[in-house]
């Protein structure tokens, strides 16, 4: 049956296939906007930490106590039964696969597998899944609640007030929540294998203590603040790219939880190829 209306030349030509070239260079520009947008983030909290007055940073210094329980006290727990298990695991492996080995060589699978890998990106993830969600999903409310306009028009900085405690505390609180980790997975896992095996207690924490070497400190905080600053970053970053719709709250939470994610496992393993690199094999 044949239309009543007339006749849309517009309809009838076809649309311009987009040629390869052209896919690519829009790809490549999206990935630009987004890097400038990561950037602008950070750079924003950068100039916020000069911003004068006295009054803001007494207010600054509350927010960031505040995301600190938030962040760290509240997921010692968690941290804690993590570390336990992880402590287990360890016991299970070693005594299967060596049952009479050396205490030296324990200490230095410890130091190598809990204290410089384990340790960092398990805070991490529990960090990134814990606070960043929380952290996006707030930010987010406030953008589509008109909140931050309603800051900016209040005078107040919005990236010294909302993404700078932000920052600190989840730096901060991943490299504590990381000694914290590597003390209870390091002592449990001693613990429990003097249990089940004949292995004294000193002998073990001789081999840790062998073990561990100057470098390992630097290595550790590196680790600690260079994860916590991505997560904080990476989690207000997203947050505040919701426009104005309730639905892109989640979306911007879960992107900023897999970025999370996947920023920190490539910077942990760039920090581990160059420590290695610079110290040597963990087991010589």
């Amino acid at each position: 049956m044949r239309s009543a209306l007339p006749d849309d030349p517009r309809l009838s030509a076809r649309p311009r296939q987009a040629g390869l070239v052209a896919s690519i260079g829009r790809a490549v520009l999206r990935r630009l906007r987004g890097l400038r947008g990561l950037v602008a983030t950070l750079g924003a909290a950068a100039i916020a930490l000069r911003t004068p007055g006295i009054a803001s940073r007494r207010v600054v210094r509350r927010v960031i106590l505040n995301q600190l329980f938030y962040t760290g006290f509240q997921a010692v727990g968690l941290v804690s039964t993590i570390g336990l298990l992880l402590g287990a695991t360890i016991v299970i492996q070693t005594e299967l696969m060596m049952p009479a080995a050396d205490p030296v060589l324990i200490g230095k699978v410890l130091v190598a597998v809990v204290i410089r890998e384990f340790a960092p990106l398990i805070t991490a993830i529990v960090v990134a899944g814990r606070s960043g969600t929380a952290i996006a999903t707030e930010l987010g409310n406030m953008k589509v609640n008109s909140e931050i306009l309603a800051l900016t028009s209040l005078g107040i900085d919005p990236p010294r007030f909302i993404v700078v405690p932000r920052l600190f505390a989840t730096a901060l609180s991943v490299v504590l929540l990381m000694v914290y980790f590597a003390a209870v997975a390091v002592i449990g896992t001693l613990g429990v294998r003097t249990l089940f095996s004949t292995t004294s207690f000193d002998a073990l924490s001789v081999g840790v203590a062998a073990a561990i070497t100057p470098y390992d400190l630097g290595l550790f905080v590196a680790k600690g603040l260079g994860l916590g600053l991505l997560v904080g970053w990476l989690s207000c970053h997203y947050g505040l790219e919701v426009k104005v719709s309730p639905t892109e709250v989640p979306q911007m939470a879960s992107r900023a939880v897999m970025m999370s994610l996947l920023a920190s496992f490539a910077y942990d393993t760039v920090l581990t190829v160059i420590f290695y690199f610079t110290v040597g094999p963990p087991l010589r």
